[in-house]
């Protein structure tokens, strides 16, 4: 009875939040539109690699490979055709973004389908070396602009279709985890034999996972052409490949909402602290032993959180007053530590500005995540409005208590 209502009111939501997420931007300077589109465009491509990696069990680190099929796809179409469709630059980009799709889905069936006797390692490393074809072919051809790039018409920044793909992907890989069309690929993800004997089409599972993911890639790579204007082979290196596949592991691999959080969360940490001020208003800067403390607290947070939280029989509440009492011991040890460090000289005169740090702590946050966490933010929960139900009877319930 109310699978319908709340299938039309999740849509009816994500459009005019989309709708209104466009407003909003529209009165934002070309900063903030730009982390929106990219953190849209990063949702996409993370939650679009889980349903190869974490849905279906595969290990692919070659996304940005159909992420950069379908950017070029769409620049080249706009370079030849754009001018001489004459259709308005929002309608063009919705057909590229559709171009864009369809090209990198059969990358993806390309890829997928040679690839099905490998597994594990040996299917990352088939996919990590066709990213680097596809990228080095690029370079050497001149009708795509080569090792210079290319120049991509009409340019369209539209926050709302970066976030309405997104809202798609989720859509259909959600479907695919909480329905019985996505059993196979669940069942592959667990056991391949076991599902191959029980009459799981294993190969169809695998192909298809591959062409849906590619597909979402590639549509992502054709909003980044016609927002960016302009497209290199250094933006499709191999460290993008690496940072979605982090923004999987990080959210937790299988979880569609992990994805979404780790995305969001990996893009915006790196600019956010670029953009930190002191409170002179001044850029951040910070001495050599300040650092060097840091590095020391976290060392100790870390390893008493990690004992605290392992498999040690502690009751929960005392658990709770540990951690507390872990995280101000090692806050402690940091002022210890950077006044020990900073009466060495050259630690108190060696300046760093925190925009010099910011994929330092960008890399330690990873580390610390997955050492506390190791299955992921989420591991395999999801959001869901039946969860939203749930804390607010149970709210209800105590407040009646």
């Amino acid at each position: 009875m109310t699978f319908w209502p709340v299938r039309i009111g999740s849509i009816l939501i994500a459009v005019f939040g989309c709708i209104g997420l466009q407003v909003v931007a529209n009165h934002q300077n070309d900063y903030i539109q730009r982390l929106l589109i990219l953190a849209g465009l990063y949702v996409t491509l993370s939650v679009s690699l889980n349903l190869i990696n974490g849905i279906t069990g595969q290990f692919s680190i070659g996304h940005a490979a159909f992420y950069q099929v379908g950017a070029y796809l769409a620049g080249f179409l706009s370079v030849k055709y754009f001018h001489s469709s004459g259709l308005p630059p929002i309608v063009w980009l919705l057909v590229s973004m559709v171009a864009g799709a369809l090209a990198a889905a059969v990358a993806g069936f390309v890829v997928g389908l040679p690839s099905l006797r490998l597994r594990g390692d040996y299917l990352a490393i088939v996919t990590l070396g066709f990213g680097e074809i596809i990228r080095i072919q690029v370079q050497n051809t001149p009708a795509l602009g080569g090792a210079y790039g290319m120049n991509v018409e009409p340019k369209v920044k539209s926050v709302a279709v970066v976030w309405l793909l997104a809202i798609f992907c989720i859509a259909i890989c959600r479907n695919l985890l909480k329905t019985a069309t996505g059993l196979p690929f669940l069942a592959v993800r667990e056991d391949e034999i076991a599902s191959s004997a029980m009459g799981v089409n294993v190969t169809k599972a695998k192909v298809t996972a591959f062409v849906l993911g590619s597909a979402f890639a590639g549509a992502a790579g054709a909003l980044l052409a016609s927002f960016e204007g302009f497209i290199t082979p250094a933006t499709f290196a191999m460290d993008v490949s690496f940072i979605i596949l982090t923004m999987v592991v990080l959210g937790g691999t299988g979880s569609i909402t992990g994805s979404v959080v780790s995305a969001i969360f990996l893009t915006l940490l790196p600019e956010y602290l670029r953009g930190l001020n002191s409170p002179s208003g001044g850029p951040l800067t910070l001495t050599g032993g300040t650092v060097l403390g840091w590095m020391v607290a976290v060392i100790v947070a870390v390893s008493v959180l990690r004992w605290v939280y392992g498999d040690n029989g502690i009751p929960r509440l005392r658990r709770a007053m540990y951690a507390v009492g872990g995280l101000v011991a090692a806050f402690i040890v940091y002022l210890i530590a950077s006044l020990a460090f900073n009466k060495v000289g050259k630690l108190h005169d060696k300046l760093i500005m925190i925009d010099q740090l910011r994929m330092v702590i960008f890399a330690v946050t990873l580390i610390v995540l997955m050492l506390l966490r190791p299955q992921g933010v989420f591991a395999h929960h999801e959001f869901s409005w039946n969860w939203v139900a749930r804390i607010i009877s149970n709210r209800r319930r105590r407040a009646t208590a």
